[in-house]
């Protein structure tokens, strides 16, 4: 009776320190670090582990990966008519009158439902994978606009991220005869966000960006977030041509935010606005093909063929923003010429990408071409990118 009793208090107890110290949660978007070499083919891949990108990707795969230490690295993306958005900022800088420029029919139909961001990555990029030892550091600034609707006001929105990371995988014996390796890891992270936003009319805004003032700015609101957590993974691989891969991503990774009024009195440190929040659990399997291409290996080094389902339980863990089916798979392929020309292709959230790679040992130049679904199904608002990204890595 005592041990029954014992039982049914331990969980009470547990839910009543939960709500008393994190009152209440609400979801929070993960540190996304994008590659020029992942996003062209396809996304990441849980069962890839051969670079720095297992970071992201697996951490089982800190065994399998390198040596590698990341020295350095800068990734600049585009998103969204970009060009059309500045030769409309140019143009009315030099008419005059913004307000012309916004009446023509073409700004009127790219206004209706616009996004468009600015990515970089870098140069703040540090890391080192290979026997087993996986650890990284990467800073993350991200610029946003959007719109909606047919009244033109614009939503601006400046972010910039720092993430920690690190983790350790360790292999588990199997018969030799098996000729088969499985590889655990775990791996905990952190990040500190920072995010102003702006919410104003296209021509409000136009007026900003030809008489530039730092006033605007500070009277923003401003967010500081930080949050921890954990992602665990296994991978198993078979004679060096199959390769099985599932990773948990954020199983637990709860968030602090501070919200301020302006940017001003985050500068003069008064007393935010505290909220707690979890980042939704990530849990993704994949699966690599690389054949073995006898002697045609001395043109073509390396083929590998991926296929991934990505947050295969998005409807349980975070259903107000769960997605179509379609979105979840990811396809890839790669195939390394000579040893130095990656090409590289692939399809994910219903959307092609592809992509090429340049490997003069000691760095390594990517540029990927990719598309992003914004809507929860297929079709309905699709956006390219453009990644160009120079690592040095040794």
């Amino acid at each position: 009776m005592e041990l029954r009793l014992r039982k049914s208090i331990f969980p009470a107890l547990s839910l009543v320190f939960f709500c008393t110290v994190f009152p209440s949660f609400s979801q929070e978007s993960p540190v996304n670090i994008e590659s020029a070499r992942s996003t062209a083919m396809g996304g990441t891949h849980v069962a890839l582990a051969d670079d720095i990108t297992s970071l992201f990707s697996n951490p089982a795969g800190f065994k399998q990966a390198g040596p590698e230490l990341y020295l350095a690295g800068i990734t600049l993306g585009l998103a969204g008519p970009i060009f059309d958005m500045a030769s409309v900022i140019i143009e009315s800088s030099s008419s005059g009158n913004p307000s012309d420029i916004l009446l023509t029919s073409n700004v009127q139909e790219m206004l209706k439902s616009l996004y468009a961001s600015m990515k970089l990555v870098g140069p703040l990029a540090f890391g080192y994978v290979g026997q087993g030892l996986g650890f990284g550091f990467f800073s993350n600034s991200n610029v946003e606009f959007s719109s909606s609707g047919t009244v033109p006001t614009i939503t601006a929105a400046a972010e910039e991220d720092f993430l920690f990371a690190g983790g350790y995988a360790f292999r588990i014996p199997l018969p030799a005869e098996w000729n088969s390796t499985l590889d655990i890891g775990v791996m905990l992270k952190a990040f500190v966000r920072g995010e102003l936003s702006l919410s104003s009319s296209i021509i409000d805004l136009l007026s900003l960006f030809q008489s530039p003032s730092m006033d605007i700015i500070y009277d923003q609101p401003f967010r500081l977030g930080i949050g921890v957590g954990v992602d665990s993974g296994v991978l198993y691989s078979w004679n060096k041509l199959l390769s099985f891969g599932i990773v948990g991503r954020n199983l637990y990774a709860p968030t602090l935010e501070n919200s301020y009024s302006t940017f001003t009195s985050f500068l003069q440190s008064e007393t935010p606005v505290e909220s707690y929040g979890l980042v939704p659990i990530d849990l993704s399997a994949g699966v690599m093909f690389s054949p073995d291409l006898g002697k045609v290996e001395r043109y073509i080094s390396n083929l590998k063929i991926f296929l991934d389902y990505s947050d295969i339980l998005d409807f349980l863990t975070h259903p107000a923003t769960a997605t179509n089916p379609v979105l979840h798979v990811g396809f890839g392929t790669e195939i390394v010429l000579l040893e130095i020309l990656s090409i590289r292709a692939g399809f994910d959230e219903g959307l092609l990408s592809a992509g090429l790679g340049i490997d003069l040992t000691l760095f390594t130049l990517s540029v990927s071409m990719f598309g992003r679904e914004l809507s929860p199904e297929p079709g309905l608002r699709p956006v390219y990118n453009l990644l160009i990204g120079l690592d040095f890595s040794l």
